[in-house]
């Protein structure tokens, strides 16, 4: 939380802390920003609806996070296979219809999905994700979003934890764009606990999963299991699947498995 001396600074002193924060938490609530200033909800809203006159930042519903043209860099800058998140992305975004309701995860794969959306694209996008948000409400202005705040993953640059998790209790979507850090015949898995368990509940709200996956996610290893392939309605790769999990599709009815060129079919 931040020192209480800190409490009593100027308003244009606030308004840089809320900026320097924001570089490096993308996304943040109006409850966290007045809890770590010491400052009521009010006074951080008159401060972020200045930031925002001034093109700093783009407030959503119950937080704010940088606008476009204030975010530095690239999101995920240490990615090496941006290509290959890209081509399934491309296919994946294919898959949504004009006016849906849908699930983006967090990651890079995910995100690449949000990249690819139409700029016409008139539904809902509900995301853990905290550059998802930023990225949509500058080229798809007609969608509407639900930004879920929690605690910090920072290098998945999302939020997980009791906070998200109660917000998605009360929400429904068709389909979950999914994005685990690994996958084998056995399921599909986190990096955390946390984020495992954040990712079930959303497998819960919808009604179609869509596996987004790289070769890499398939020599990943990942200790928290998510949930069996089961769960799966399609599953969009750039490469061949192995062998395993091929064989494990098939035996649960999803047709054989394909590339992101060819992906299994949406049912």
């Amino acid at each position: 939380m931040m020192d209480a001396r800190l409490r009593s600074e100027s308003a244009a002193e606030r308004r840089q802390w809320i900026l320097s924060t924001l570089q490096t938490a993308g996304f943040l609530p109006i409850t966290d920003l007045a809890r770590q200033l010491g400052v009521s909800q009010m006074t951080i809203r008159r401060d972020l609806h200045a930031l925002e006159d001034a093109s700093e930042v783009r407030m959503f519903h119950g937080g704010a996070g940088l606008a476009p043209s204030a975010a530095r860099g690239a999101v995920f800058p240490d990615d090496e296979e941006t290509e290959a998140r890209r081509r399934v992305g491309a296919f994946a975004a294919g898959l949504i219809k004009p006016v849906e309701t849908i699930v983006i995860d967090a990651g890079p794969t995910a995100y690449a999905v949000a990249q690819a959306i139409p700029d016409d694209f008139a539904g809902c996008v509900i995301t853990q994700s905290m550059p998802v948000p930023q990225l949509l409400d500058e080229r798809t202005p007609a969608a509407r979003m639900v930004a879920l705040g929690g605690e910090l993953l920072a290098d998945r640059h999302a939020f997980v934890g009791p906070t998200t998790e109660a917000v998605v209790a009360g929400l429904r979507a068709r389909t979950f764009f999914f994005a685990p850090a690994a996958i084998d015949a056995g399921g599909m898995y986190a990096q955390t606990a946390a984020e495992a368990s954040l990712q079930r509940r959303l497998l819960e709200i919808t009604d179609r999963v869509v596996l987004l996956a790289t070769q890499q996610t398939f020599s990943n290893s990942a200790p928290a299991r998510v949930a069996s392939l089961d769960r799966l309605t399609a599953l969009v790769a750039d490469a061949q699947l192995p062998a395993e999990v091929a064989g494990v599709l098939r035996r649960l009815g999803g047709g054989p498995a394909h590339s992101a060129s060819d992906p299994m079919p949406v049912t």
